[in-house]
């Protein structure tokens, strides 16, 4: 008979995500910014947390959240990982994106740069003791591109 505290999941990878997001601070920084929005069954807070899990898990698809074939809000054993009892449908997290104010926005990504950060630097300094380069190609124009497109017109 199996372990009762073993669950089975869909998506280990996220499990192991959800122990790093821990380790490095960036669950309760997420979780800290205040945004102002009512708490019903799961924060606000929780639902951009979900929101940041699901791009983890390749989802193309906000919908993807519920309606996948192994839906990431049925999946409990994820959610305990990231630190949360449950998810919530994919529409309450629309709900939620869509009522954020920039300024919200600014101070989420600020956790995920602080975040970050260390890493970042801990890669450029070991590209650096290598001597290899970094090559930086972007497109400044902001014309959308199709992934079947063999040319670019008016993009630099």
């Amino acid at each position: 008979m199996a372990n009762p505290a073993e669950q089975e999941t869909q998506h280990a990878l996220l499990v192991v995500l959800g122990k790093f997001g821990h380790e490095t601070g960036l669950i309760s920084g997420l979780e800290s910014v205040k945004l102002g929005q009512k708490n019903y069954d799961h924060s606000p807070q929780a639902k951009v947390l979900e929101f940041l899990v699901a791009i983890l898990s390749g989802a193309k698809y906000l919908q993807d959240i519920s309606l996948a074939a192994h839906p990431l809000d049925k999946d409990l054993t994820v959610a305990q990982a990231w630190g949360q009892t449950g998810w919530a449908d994919y529409s309450g997290v629309s709900r939620t994106l869509s009522q954020l104010s920039w300024e919200e926005v600014r101070e989420l990504v600020a956790v995920l740069e602080q975040v970050s950060a260390p890493f970042i630097q801990s890669e450029w300094e070991r590209i650096q003791q290598q001597g290899s380069t970094v090559e930086m190609d972007g497109d400044l124009t902001g014309f959308p591109v199709s992934n079947t497109s063999r040319s670019y017109p008016n993009a630099a």
